[in-house]
């Protein structure tokens, strides 16, 4: 009889346990769909604004973070990944986005534009297929200052420490960051992209 509870209980535990994954998935996967929205209809507005239609690069940078807390929007077409970019890398932000690393450039900018992004099961997955991209994929970065596509020309695993993958460069490059293997997160999985000109 014992043996039988015992058995009940585990199941009700793992049963917690998965609606709780499930739970936060879905708050992260809501969340996320608001800050794209959001975030478009803020450069629709600038647009409007301006009395134009296709070139916002003339807004004022400094007005670029939503109420949401977007500053940006990153699509990767190759793994099919749209997801919004929020200021910081703190847990509270990488649960329902990617992240910038503060103090490196922003997009379009010379300098590495560094961004940071999971791959949990638990909170989200954003860049659980970044280790698909290979050299010459796109990645397009849209914010209010324009849209820029960079181009991949290096990936590999580092070690944690190895944090001289985030200096700066002289060339409008973006570097993306994450865990690696997936669930082990021994090592980080980097990217690296350099800009386009137009």
């Amino acid at each position: 009889m014992k043996k039988s509870w015992i058995g009940i209980l585990m199941m009700i535990i793992g049963a917690v346990i998965i609606i709780s994954a499930l739970s936060m998935r879905y708050q992260a996967s809501r969340t996320q769909k608001v800050m794209i929205e959001d975030f478009k209809k803020n450069i629709q507005k600038a647009d409007e604004q301006l009395g134009i239609s296709e070139n916002i690069k003339t807004v004022d940078k400094k007005a670029s973070t939503t109420t949401k807390g977007t500053i940006g929007i990153i699509s990767i077409p190759k793994i099919n990944l749209t997801v919004a970019l929020s200021e910081g890398v703190g847990m509270d932000i990488l649960k329902y986005a990617v992240g910038h690393f503060t103090g490196t450039p922003m997009p379009g900018v010379k300098g590495n534009f560094c961004v940071a992004g999971h791959r949990s099961y638990t909170y989200n997955q954003y860049f659980n297929r970044l280790d698909e991209l290979n050299i010459g994929d796109k990645i397009m970065v849209t914010t209010m200052a324009g849209e820029f596509e960079y181009v991949v020309y290096e990936s590999k695993v580092v070690k944690p420490e190895e944090i001289s993958v985030l200096d700066n460069t002289e060339d409008a490059e973006i570097t993306l960051v994450t865990c690696t293997p997936i669930r082990v997160a021994t090592h980080r999985l980097i990217i690296k992209g350099k800009i386009v000109s137009k």
